[in-house]
């Protein structure tokens, strides 16, 4: 490669790999979330209870945190392409498969298969985004996030009024449309020309690769210190997803229950957008710390206030959730190189998606022994308050080796 040619690379953006990343992004929630909206056709079929609806939504959720690890130690075996390939494909075949199965044992399965097939690419994709976008780390990080919100948008927001009627009303058949895109992808990550490709394996440019030093620290202090952060944007969004329903019924506000859930999950849209425009954000503290005090603040506002005043803390709470949840996700390329991108994300995802999704159990319990609904989202907001303590002193994180 010539002086000049590499000059211009370093300087350009990387337009194609951005874009690249921004559609591998967007498969990140695609057939995770294509599930709630199909859910009463699934029940119908296999003859689901209610915790059975819910289970075929969380168990990927649980996969992905439990997987984060494996996915560590694998990606050090197989480079990161190939994780990232190899990801989407298995998610797509146990999408796919969920919509051929015949029993619910096996629709869990599958859904259990297509959560870690997502923990493998989700995993690699920090570290991807480093070594594939060497000179714009922080914007790859931005651009790929903000791909996974208009994904979660597609597939919550179009499954019911575009793909069903597209599959003849078929649930099954659903499933299989929306795994075209997705295979496509993959096929276009397996024949791009990506930086790594001038190395004699996808690996070479992640020095210190080992099983072992994939594999998060747990007696590293800052590991906790982040998965604590990050498990406290994604629980203050989660709750308010899972709770927004029954909240609104005890107050009588069930009217504006549509309208209200299409304008939450529009919410990280806007705040992936927002770090895209300030991708200089990313490494810093202040913007973590002014959105966690946001969002706690807004949390409270949906347990206190009713009414409009409740519904706009709720919005306040999906900005500022996503804007958080952005900065501490792209936190790892941006401070750390090779093998320690990835080993820092699965210790932050493990810590932080099992907190996301005990704490709103024992919201559930609190409420019932209450007997009031909005005691379901205590929890949590304590959660979020204490975990203010975790945000650290230094005006920008420091390298993590």
């Amino acid at each position: 490669m010539s002086s000049h040619h590499a000059t211009f690379s370093a300087l350009s953006k990387p337009y194609l790999i951005l874009a690249l990343l921004w559609l591998v992004g967007w498969t990140l929630r695609v057939p995770i979330l294509a599930a709630p909206p199909l859910a009463t056709h699934m029940a119908e079929s296999l003859d689901l209870g209610t915790a059975g609806v819910g289970a075929v939504t969380m168990l990927p959720v649980i996969a992905v945190a439990l997987g984060a690890v494996p996915a560590a130690w694998l990606i050090a075996r197989i480079g990161l392409r190939t994780a990232v390939v190899t990801g989407i494909c298995v998610m797509v075949v146990a999408s796919t498969v969920r919509g051929q199965v015949p029993s619910a044992a096996l629709l869990f399965a599958a859904s259990l298969i297509m959560g870690l097939g997502v923990a493998l690419f989700q995993t690699a994709l920090p570290a991807a985004t480093r070594v594939w976008t060497p000179t714009h780390v922080a914007l790859g990080s931005a651009v790929y996030l903000n791909g996974m919100m208009v994904g979660e948008l597609s597939a919550a927001g179009l499954t019911l009024p575009v793909v069903l009627p597209l599959a003849g009303g078929d649930w099954q058949l659903a499933l299989v449309l929306w795994a075209v895109p997705v295979t496509l992808i993959a096929v276009m990550v397996m024949v791009a020309r990506l930086p790594q490709d001038g190395a004699s394996s996808a690996t070479d440019k992640l020095p210190g690769l080992s099983q072992k030093g994939a594999l998060p620290r747990w007696n590293d202090a800052r590991v906790w210190q982040y998965g604590v952060l990050l498990g406290s944007s994604v629980v203050s969004f989660y709750v308010v997803n899972a709770y927004a329903g029954s909240v609104l019924q005890a107050r009588g506000e069930t009217d504006a229950l549509s309208g209200f859930y299409f304008a939450y999950n529009a919410m990280p849209l806007l705040g992936s957008v927002a770090i895209l425009i300030a991708p200089q954000w990313i490494g810093s503290r202040r913007p973590i710390a002014i959105a966690a005090l946001i969002t706690a603040a807004g949390l409270a506002g949906f347990v206190f206030f009713e009414g409009w005043t409740s519904w706009v803390s709720a919005l306040i709470v999906g900005f500022a959730a996503t804007v958080q949840l952005v900065l501490l996700t792209s936190l790892p390329p941006s401070i750390a190189t090779g093998i320690a991108v990835t080993r820092l994300s699965a210790g932050m995802t493990l810590i932080g998606f099992a907190l996301a999704f005990l704490l709103p159990l024992i919201g559930g319990s609190l409420a019932e022994a209450t007997g009031r609904i909005e005691a379901a989202l205590i929890p949590a907001l304590i959660f979020m308050i204490a975990a203010l303590a975790a945000l650290g002193l230094n005006a920008r994180y420091p390298r993590y080796e």
